[in-house]
């Protein structure tokens, strides 16, 4: 008995120092602080937010389709049979599963500083937003009821995290906003990212493509500038998001109302924090990876879902309706117009983010405002799309 658990013992002793040297000290991917694990830590992350969303996602169909919690094809929808509405639900838990095996992984190492504070607040808001969603998905509330509950939402993560846009970095000739401003400022800005990621969800894939490459790019953004747990976070999202894309493009599952907005805040978050590390200069060394510009870096990674909520809204004040009522005039409609697949268009519009993205990466050492105009110039050449699409209509 005495030699079993000294075995036992010994296994465990040397499987904690394995994966201590795997995660933290291999000398490939080493980071220049000893105190910050490497990729393989991020890999291992997005692994495990993966295959549980691969197991727990047929158990989210089955169930949704047990309960009714599908979405009935109508005039306005091109999908011809119910299909359950629980992707969210099945990414926010992904993500709550894998977060916490990583974190009880990180607690062991006291040198890495664990802001639970960010954890807690973050998924709270999410945890919140995806209810709220489903409640949506079931019962359609209504739009003010939606705005004040986004308001809601952004002031939790804003006060409970500790990030807002408080810095335009000279964008426009302006720096340090006054404090009453800056809240009010990011609440807006939050509630349009949500929004945004919210009405980009009408054919398969491409919220959750947008937030897969977004989640990526942040992802790498603070793991090049040793953000430990905001990394953890958006490779856990990447992780499951991937996972939900092989079901959804399969027209098996549908992110929903939970998951689009849900999603829109872990966007809301990224972006937020980006631009709260490099306007605070709060990087590890005083060093850091795409710290100029980053303002306009993120806004190009999310220029998509921006500019065609800003166009929809346009459009239908000007034909003197609601900007909440849904129709079928938003960009990647038009691209289903032009007949190309939900997949194709997705394709198309993920294709458009990279390089919109690349783009602004390859001038972040021009003057701000300058690069703000050249790249606001560039995306908007993504409106082409309703207008090749009317001419085509029209001909």
């Amino acid at each position: 008995m005495t030699e079993t658990f000294t075995l036992f013992m010994l296994s465990e002793f040397s499987t904690r120092i394995w994966i201590n040297d795997l995660l933290f000290s291999h000398p490939i991917f080493l980071k220049s602080t000893s105190v910050t694990p490497n990729i393989y830590l991020f890999v291992l992350v997005f692994g495990i937010a993966f295959f549980t969303a691969q197991w727990l996602i047929p158990q989210a169909i089955r169930f949704a389709h047990r309960f009714q919690l599908v979405d009935h094809p109508d005039l306005r929808k091109k999908h011809i049979k119910s299909t359950p509405i629980l992707g969210g639900v099945s990414v926010f838990v992904s993500v709550v599963f894998a977060l916490s095996l990583t974190s009880l992984l990180l607690y062991s190492y006291p040198s890495i500083d664990i802001d639970f504070k960010i954890v807690f607040g973050l998924c709270s808001a999410v945890s919140l937003m995806v209810f709220f969603g489903l409640k949506d998905d079931i019962f359609e509330v209504s739009p003010l009821e939606k705005v004040i509950f986004q308001i809601i939402t952004a002031l939790f993560v804003i006060i409970s995290c500790e990030i807002r846009i408080d810095n335009f970095d000279g964008l426009f000739g302006i720096y340090e906003l006054p404090t009453v401003f800056s809240y009010v400022f990011s609440v807006f800005v939050f509630v349009i990212v949500v929004n945004a990621f919210n009405l980009i969800d009408g054919i398969d894939g491409l919220s959750a493509s947008v937030g897969l490459i977004s989640t990526l790019c942040f992802g790498i953004f603070f793991f090049l500038n040793d953000l430990v747990i905001q990394s953890v976070i958006m490779f856990c999202y990447s992780g499951a998001l991937t996972s939900f894309l092989i079901f959804n493009f399969k027209k098996r599952l549908f992110l929903g109302d939970n998951g689009s907005m849900s999603l829109g805040v872990v966007i809301a978050f990224g972006v937020f924090s980006v631009i709260t590390a490099t306007n605070g200069a709060n990087l590890v060394g005083g060093t850091g990876y795409f710290i100029n510009n980053a303002s306009v870096i993120v806004l190009a990674l999310i220029s998509f879902p921006l500019l065609d909520t800003l166009r929809v809204f346009c459009v239908r004040l000007v034909q003197g309706k609601s900007p909440f009522i849904p129709d079928r005039n938003h960009l990647h409609h038009h691209l289903t117009y032009l007949n190309f697949s939900h997949f194709e268009s997705t394709l198309i519009i993920v294709i458009y983010t990279i390089i919109i993205t690349g783009i602004a990466l390859a001038l972040r050492s021009w003057d701000i405002t300058s690069h703000f105009f050249v790249m606001l110039f560039l995306s908007s050449f993504v409106y082409l799309i309703s207008w090749i699409s009317k001419r085509r209509l029209n001909t």
